[in-house]
Formats: structure tokens, sequence, C-alpha cells
């Protein structure tokens, strides 16, 4: 198979997002483009390597294969932010030592509540 224009085009909402978006963000954002169309094109992305993704509350969020970041997710409001620093290879090392692992990726979700929705608690 080939790299339509159709899977090129949400290819780049991916890429171009600093988070993750479910098929139902992609197609809002994609308004000439059928849902079914887009799933199956993040589909063809994800087995062919383009993108992750993880699921979450009965969603399925997409991400570029090619920029390793890690995400945090308010818990009131459901954004997701992107952590752009990773500092997990003293905790891998620890790990592929101790339990004898060979780690090969790893995905990190903080979970909390965002700067806005905290203020609104206290």
């Amino acid at each position: 198979m080939r790299m339509t224009k159709n899977r090129e085009q949400v290819y780049k909402e991916i890429i171009n997002s600093s988070v993750p978006l479910t098929a139902y963000e992609v197609g809002e954002r994609l308004k000439n483009m059928s849902l079914t169309t887009v799933y199956r094109a993040l589909e063809y992305l994800y087995q062919n390597g383009y993108l992750k993704r993880f699921s979450l509350d009965d969603y399925t969020y997409y991400y570029s294969s090619s920029v390793h970041r890690h995400f945090f997710r308010c818990v009131e409001c459901g954004r997701l932010f992107p952590i752009d620093e990773c500092h997990m290879n003293e905790y891998e090392n620890y790990l592929s030592e101790q339990f004898k692992f060979k780690i090969q990726e790893h995905f990190v979700l903080f979970s909390g509540l965002c700067e806005e929705c905290y203020k609104r608690e206290a």
C-alpha cells in the first residue's frame, strides 16, 4: 500500500499537534474527510509505524512515532498537555539491572489537575 492523499492529511494533523489526538478530533479538523476514512488512515499509519497509540477512558489517542514525549492529562477537564523533557534514563537503567529487562521504549502519562482546574478548586 502507499501513502495516499487522505493518509498524508491525517498524518500531518497528528504530527502538527503537540498532544495526541483521537480519530474524532482528527475528523473535526479535517471536515472534508469522513470519519471512516480517518479511522482507516489512522490504522494504516499505526500498522506501518508512522504513529503510536494508547487507549484511555474508551478513547484511542494517536501521536507521532518520531517524537519522544510524555503527557499530562487533567482529570477534571480532560485536556492533554505535552511534557517534552524526559528524565527516565536513570529509572530505565535501574529496571534493566534489577529485573533484567531489555527496555526498548517507554510511555509516561501523568494525571492530576491542570493549573486552571486547580485554581478553580482552590
